[in-house]
């Protein structure tokens, strides 16, 4: 509808001369066409303001006949001796009576349901519509070429409930799009085509105070699966931040898309309290379906940063790891090169610098978003010893701790200061020397 009022500007309707579209039909006019003379018009459209503009011979004009004329000159009529009826004294002083404005009778009649012009039925349930109306904001039904009395919708891209609330909301001066009916307006307003009503429903998506967190991870697990809301989805996955872990512990996490585990992993403002934990999220999701995931280890591997992991984790984790499926994967042969190539790079760094391994290792890890979570009972600094001792089962128990969470407990959660000089453990400072002592 904006389109069509750019290419026809209209002034302003207290200013421009009301017309109204008539079409003439010549009485005189006679269908035979080899009685008609070429002259003769048949029949024609025109904008007229004045009613003395209705008259016929004033639309059709033809030539007189000399007989006519002297017709005429014997046979005038009142107006032709003179007489005006037009001309009344005082006619402009007489107070004209009021009427309703246009607008409220067509409004009235509209919110009234008067006069409706179209059904629009929805799995067998039919809503009372002006076409006008839904054409006015929806292209789907503005480029519709027969104008049908019943126009059918599929449920799934328009339900019952979000076309009446769509219709409510074109009828609405000031509308508002409650939240548990965004999803579904937004599927249908895809659907008809309102640009207008999914602009109204982006200025929801892009607000951070209304999805930010876990609203925005509430939204992307309840658009799973609407094509419609794709670009909704992506977006909300990056607002997932402090609230990643808290995430990981539901099921819905299970039923993540590999593409979208994948850019989570891949990110760097996600907040976790080691990059184990990385490893252990790729471990939980894989095993969920084995059988049809195996295939995703080697792109779902890339995402670990296996030189911002602790350098005693990688040199025992591959001995004293229980878990099977870790240990499948540790055995890899790309996991296995992987660590040998962090070991090798972290110690050789620590050779040629002479500092321990959590100077070295938080310069690797800065990119990450690192917390530091209280209930987390394997949460160490990246240069301490006992790092070596976490394993898998210790991740399912911190899991298991975050779902008996209150539910703004991921609200609580405190960024790791990475130039905080304060020892783990109470362990001192640890030199290379000390690390293969261990290890032997």
């Amino acid at each position: 509808m904006d389109e069509l009022m750019k290419r026809n500007p209209q002034k302003n309707p207290t200013q421009r001369e009301l017309t109204c579209s008539v079409h003439f039909t010549n009485p005189k006019h006679k269908s035979d066409a080899s009685s008609s003379s070429e002259e003769e018009v048949g029949s024609v459209t025109r904008l007229v303001s004045n009613p003395e503009d209705l008259e016929l011979e004033h639309i059709f004009k033809k030539s007189p006949k000399p007989e006519d004329l002297l017709v005429k000159c014997t046979n005038r009529s009142l107006l032709e001796f003179g007489h005006n009826f037009e001309n009344v004294p005082n006619w402009l002083d007489i107070k004209q009576p009021g009427k309703d404005p246009l607008s409220a009778v067509l409004r009235y009649m509209i919110e009234t349901h008067m006069k409706t012009t179209v059904q629009i039925e929805i799995n067998k349930m039919y809503f009372n519509c002006h076409l006008s109306v839904l054409q006015v904001y929806s292209k789907f039904f503005m480029d519709l070429n027969d104008l049908p009395l019943v126009v059918s919708l599929p449920e799934d891209r328009v339900s019952q409930r979000a076309f009446m609330l769509i219709y409510k909301w074109m009828l609405s001066d000031e509308p508002h799009l409650e939240r548990e009916d965004i999803v579904a307006i937004y599927v249908a307003a895809s659907y008809l085509r309102i640009e207008s009503l999914l602009q109204h429903c982006w200025q929801y998506f892009d607000d951070c105070n209304c999805f930010n967190e876990d609203t925005a991870c509430v939204l992307y697990v309840e658009t799973l699966g609407m094509p419609a809301l794709d670009v909704v989805r992506n977006l909300m996955l990056t607002r997932v931040q402090r609230f990643f872990l808290t995430f990981v512990a539901t099921r819905n996490f299970l039923d993540l898309p590999v593409k979208h585990l994948h850019f989570l992993l891949d990110s760097n403002s996600i907040c976790v309290n080691t990059e184990i934990e990385i490893l252990f999220i790729i471990v939980r999701w894989l095993g969920h379906d084995w059988n049809k995931r195996c295939d995703h280890v080697t792109k779902l591997i890339k995402c670990i940063r296996f030189q911002s992991m602790p350098l005693w984790y990688l040199l025992c984790v591959r001995r004293e790891e229980s878990h099977e499926l870790v240990l499948h994967l540790l055995k890899s042969p790309e996991v296995d090169g992987l660590i040998n190539e962090a070991i090798a790079h972290i110690t050789a760094t620590m050779y040629d610098d002479g500092s321990s391994a959590d100077q070295i290792q938080i310069g690797f890890g800065g990119q990450r978003q690192w917390i530091r979570d209280k209930s987390c009972d394997y949460h160490h600094l990246i240069g301490c010893p006992n790092t070596r001792d976490i394993r898998y089962k210790h991740f399912e128990s911190y899991l298991l701790t975050l779902q008996q969470q209150s539910t703004d407990y991921w609200s609580k959660l405190q960024l790791l200061d990475l130039n905080d000089t304060q020892k783990c453990c109470q362990t001192g400072k640890v030199t290379l020397r000390d690390i293969y002592q261990r290890e032997d």
